[in-house]
């Protein structure tokens, strides 16, 4: 459930109100001559409050472009910097990320001319953002690192509050918890200091965020649910969304189902009438766990259909790459610079050369030009060589991306809709012709429409794992358990499957056994295993689940003697793309996910997963995790 805290508590905070303090009540409206013709610094300051509302946008152009004019007549290079940095925090609030991070490049290589510290540390603060954004968390804590050096030597206490703040963030983007909420400590005494009220919001939602994923809930709460006042206080109805799913989120951890439901209402209603887009996806995704939970599936996938419609993965993907090649290019240009630089300086060293020296000397100084130019040539193939990796790695990506959405929609538009064509025919005959079917041809009826609620109830719980995994919304929980407690849940949920096909499961798994995974993950492939041998064996027949210790892991496997797989068939098993599916010994459907799935869970949790199987003779399936503590947790 923490997954979806990154929904609202990070994207959406950062979105808001962390470059700059959120100012509300601004609108879009035409300049003014009057602002036209004010001094460079009004007209920057300006557009500084005007900046943080998109509708703003025009509005906030038309001032920079004004103040960039002036400020290039004047000379003035640290009015044009701070135009410039302003011009990518306009487009940023936009959404244009690309050209925003080209603006604080141009930026970047100017101020560093200019050794202006004070933009200087704005810009490494602003990209730190972005590449937060775009969760590289690493090269985001260096950038804020290399503005919190530049803050403290000229003693801004608010950008180093809002730096510590923001480190904080990447740090529990990062899962390292303890280390977020010293940074968050640090930036709660800076706010306190400098008494101000809306820092001291975000870090006590902060606060709420963090404790929420360390699980502790009550205390979450109480940060949230302080946060939430302070909001109202202030009039921010956008924050005031923002505590509501937050303080939703909890109660739903909490199983209070109805009083989270409710949080998340409020926030919705909220997020509407303020066209918070992002934001609506969030509440989207955190409703479709909501109402998963309560197993009423209809409602879970209308809400999850929404979310996947505001957030398209690829958009972000494209727009990351689009980032990485303006840095290219920024590291280009700079180098490109350096060896101009070089050249200049050397001719001109040349032309005061006395014509009477040795022409050896002369001979020395373009030798030594021609190998700086050498080196930095070599140096510019090598970051070109890994430019290009990256691209082949991103086009990989890309391509299973692809391969995802495929498999996804060719479910949603097949295999889901079969047990429903079932359900409808069948019923619409019953309605209408009830007391025309004798007795034996109603259980019939009635034992396919059973089977085909099933289909589609497995089904549609398959795609609502599937489609979390594939967006990272599960979290992993490793915990020492007793693999014989994983093995008599299944006993328990397939005893009805056994009677049916009068199949025999033999456990052979020492009971003092413990593993150190994911329990839940463990369960869900275990159970996906041996419903698929169960599936694929004839009827009478016996599948076996052992166990062993190999080392520091223990193998698991689950073995069937029904009608086995081709080489071609166990190829594509676990692929995405290439993944086959067949009906089972009593035409029992499948789409081929659970496999997916079960190689997904089986890789988060450090093991293997694998099978050897023959046609006619049956099958192994076999995973490994890691051994656990002699003593269960």
């Amino acid at each position: 459930m923490s997954s979806m805290r990154y929904f609202s508590a990070i994207k959406f905070l950062v979105l808001l109100v962390l470059f700059i303090p959120v100012l509300t009540g601004y609108s879009i409206r035409p300049i003014t001559s009057a602002e036209q013709n004010l001094h460079p610094d009004s007209l920057i300051e300006l557009a500084r409050k005007l900046v943080t509302v998109a509708t703003n946008h025009d509005s906030v152009s038309v001032l920079l472009t004004k103040a960039d004019q002036l400020a290039k007549i004047s000379n003035n290079h640290h009015q044009s910097n701070d135009v410039l940095i302003l011009k990518g925090l306009n487009e940023y609030y936009i959404g244009n990320y690309e050209q925003a991070v080209d603006y604080y490049f141009q930026a970047l290589s100017l101020i560093e001319l200019s050794n202006d510290s004070i933009l200087l540390a704005r810009v490494f603060h602003n990209l730190g953002m972005i590449y937060d954004e775009f969760e590289d968390y690493d090269l985001a804590i260096d950038y804020f690192h290399k503005s919190l050096k530049i803050s403290e030597l000229i003693k801004d206490d608010k950008l180093r509050a809002k730096t510590y703040q923001n480190i904080a963030i990447s740090y529990q983007n990062k899962k390292e918890l303890a280390t977020a909420l010293e940074y968050n400590q640090r930036a709660n005494q800076l706010a306190i200091d400098l008494n101000d009220t809306q820092m001291l919001i975000d870090v006590t939602n902060n606060f709420g965020t963090i404790a929420y994923d360390q699980n502790k809930l009550d205390e979450s709460l109480e940060y949230y649910q302080k946060a939430l006042k302070l909001y109202l206080d202030m009039n921010d109805n956008q924050g005031v969304a923002l505590a509501y799913n937050n303080i939703g989120l909890v109660y739903l951890d909490k199983k209070n189902y109805e009083t989270a439901l409710t949080y998340f209402m409020k926030s919705l209603h909220l997020a509407n009438e303020l066209k918070m887009n992002d934001f609506i996806g969030d509440l989207y995704g955190n409703l479709t766990i909501y109402y998963e939970e309560l197993n009423d599936y209809k409602q879970a996938y209308i809400y999850y259909d929404k979310y996947n419609t505001v957030y398209d993965s690829l958009i972000g993907e494209k727009k990351s790459k689009m980032i990485r090649q303006i840095q290219a290019k920024y590291q280009l240009l700079s180098k490109t610079k350096e060896l101009e630089e070089l050249k200049l300086k050397n001719q001109t060293q040349m032309r005061t050369i006395d014509a009477a020296k040795s022409i050896q000397v002369y001979l020395f100084g373009i030798t030594l030009l021609a190998l700086i130019l050498v080196v930095a040539t070599i140096y510019l193939l090598r970051k070109e060589k890994k430019l290009a990796s990256e691209l082949k790695l991103k086009t990989t990506e890309l391509h299973n991306l692809n391969a995802s959405k495929d498999k996804f929609f060719s479910i949603i538009a097949h295999d889901l809709k079969n047990p429903f064509n079932a359900l409808i025919s069948y019923t619409s005959i019953l309605k209408s012709d009830l007391d025309l079917f004798p007795k034996d041809e109603l259980k019939q009826i009635i034992s396919d429409l059973n089977q085909a609620s099933e289909n589609g109830f497995s089904l549609l719980q398959n795609l609502l794992v599937w489609s979390r995994s594939q967006t990272n919304r599960i979290q992993i929980y490793k915990t020492n358990f007793f693999l014989m407690d994983v093995v008599e849940q299944l006993k328990a949920l397939i005893e009805l499957n056994l009677l049916t096909k009068q199949q025999l499961l033999k456990v052979e798994v020492d009971p003092e056994l413990v593993v150190f995974a994911d329990k839940d993950m463990i369960s869900t492939v275990l159970r996906n295993l041996v419903f698929n041998a169960l599936k694929f064996s004839e009827k009478g027949s016996e599948v076996v689940i052992k166990s062993r210790k190999k080392g520091r892991t223990v193998q698991v496997d689950v073995i069937d003697n029904g009608i086995g797989m081709s080489a071609e068939v166990i190829d594509s098993l676990f692929l995405i793309d290439k993944n086959l599916t067949t009906p089972g010994t009593d035409g029992e459907a499948g789409t081929g996910l659970g496999l997916l799935i079960s190689n997904e869970f089986i890789s988060k949790n450090d093991g293997l997963i694998w099978v050897e199987s023959t046609p006619g003779k049956g099958s192994v399936f076999s995973f490994t995790i890691p051994l656990g503590t002699a003593a269960k947790v």
